[in-house]
């Protein structure tokens, strides 16, 4: 199921979306191509976490998003 995308280059997109994994559930985040015909190809760059995963990354990304601001 797809979440969203984040445009990354003109030909570059990462999406992210809830998939079954081994039999789990997981989020995805994923790079995609644009192909000669345009639609989007998944490469193998990206990651798959557990709903815990996420919610540690998330605080990671807050953590991050926070000092990243504060040096302008």
């Amino acid at each position: 199921m797809l979440i969203g995308k984040i445009n990354d280059k003109r030909y570059q997109k990462l999406l992210v979306t809830v998939r079954e994994v081994k039999g789990a559930k997981m989020i995805d985040f994923r790079m995609h191509h644009l192909g000669i015909d345009g639609e989007l190809l998944a490469t193998q760059a990206g990651v798959s976490l557990t709903a815990d995963q996420a919610g540690q990354a998330i605080e990671l990304l807050v953590e991050a998003r926070r000092r990243l601001i504060e040096q302008g």
